[in-house]
């Protein structure tokens, strides 16, 4: 997506895939869903404030600093203490959520199988399902760069993606069938 800012393409790729396991992490520390959810909002705050989330090796890492911080701040102003031994926050173990290697794999193989019948479908549809999905371009902007009108494009797409459905649900190799890849025919030109 072009219109993105660096910092919000950074923050939507690295930072919200995870906050489940920021809101989970505060709901531990402090033992309350509300209170955590706070928190990580203000953690978010915290990561996106300046360029320090440009120096961020490991943004997952970097936020769950932040809210462990920002828990322990909270837990320092509460007039109760919470009879248990509060871990540092090196020594706490954090579970991996990203793709195990079977799922890294089988991705890949789905994606050459997605590409190898994107090169198959005819010439215009395979340009606009490119250029919409892949690249991310508005249907005007196909409609422009290709001289044809935006009702032609939404035609294309439908058609391109239709076949590329209908390839994928005969292989029968993307476990999701038909879903794996949604129609955006609905979107007009912006």
């Amino acid at each position: 997506m072009s219109w993105l800012r660096e910092v919000d393409r950074w923050f939507a790729t690295e930072v919200l895939p995870y906050q489940h396991a920021f809101q989970a992490f505060a709901r531990r520390l402090t033992g309350n869903a509300e209170i955590a959810r706070d928190l990580v909002q203000e953690a978010y705050a915290q990561a996106l404030l300046g360029d320090r989330w440009q120096k961020a090796r490991n943004a997952k890492v970097f936020v769950l600093r932040i809210v462990y911080c920002r828990s322990m701040d909270w837990l320092d102003k509460q007039k109760v203490v919470r009879i248990q031994q509060l871990p540092s926050f090196e020594n706490l173990a954090f579970a991996d959520y990203g793709p195990d290697a079977f799922e890294a794999l089988s991705g890949r193989e789905e994606l050459q199988v997605v590409l190898e019948i994107l090169r198959g479908l005819p010439e215009r549809c395979r340009q606009v399902v490119t250029m919409r999905r892949i690249e991310e371009l508005p249907p005007a902007e196909i409609a422009l760069r290709l001289g044809i009108t935006v009702t032609t494009v939404e035609r294309h797409l439908a058609r391109g993606v239709s076949m590329l459905a209908d390839q994928l649900a005969r292989r029968g190799s993307l476990r999701r069938g038909r879903q794996a890849v949604d129609v955006d025919t609905t979107q007009q030109a912006e």
